[in-house]
């Protein structure tokens, strides 16, 4: 049976929280994967050249064209994660954060800005290592040790 798309959302929302996503998707779920399915496009884009499953999936019915590995939903809803975060720290409107202090308003939103910057270069940290650790895990190392390797 193949994939459907909301177990990797299923999975991307268990590592984030966002009260606008929730309320998106108890306004209108259909919204809400419409939504989501950027976020996971651009997971497909970054890791479609190292995945060992087709990651191709149908607009109309929202399914993966295989059943992906749990290994692979956790890296695309991580890859996800970072596409949001990405997106809040792009995000000018989130630096409002009315504290009525000007002085305090402004550190404020300068320390916000901050750590959302340091959280998001920890996830692709993360991210990066998730692909890497992908990538080694699915060599043939006894192919490396005869000297055969891919594509020669």
């Amino acid at each position: 049976m193949a994939t459907n798309l909301s177990s990797v959302y299923d999975l991307f929302m268990m590592q984030v929280t966002d009260y606008r996503l929730l309320e998106l998707y108890k306004t209108s779920e259909e919204d809400f994967e419409n939504y989501l399915e950027a976020w996971l496009i651009f997971s497909i884009h970054d890791f479609d050249n190292i995945c060992d499953q087709s990651l191709v999936f149908d607009e109309d019915t929202k399914i993966f064209t295989e059943t992906l590995t749990v290994e692979n939903k956790v890296i695309l809803s991580t890859l996800m994660m970072k596409h949001w975060l990405q997106k809040l720290v792009n995000d000018v409107t989130q630096m409002n954060l009315h504290i009525t202090d000007r002085d305090f308003k402004i550190a404020s939103e300068a320390q916000n800005l901050r750590e959302k910057v340091s959280y998001l270069n920890t996830v692709k940290e993360q991210c990066s290592q998730l692909l890497v650790d992908y990538g080694f895990s699915n060599v043939n190392w006894d192919e490396w040790n005869d000297q055969i390797f891919a594509g020669t």
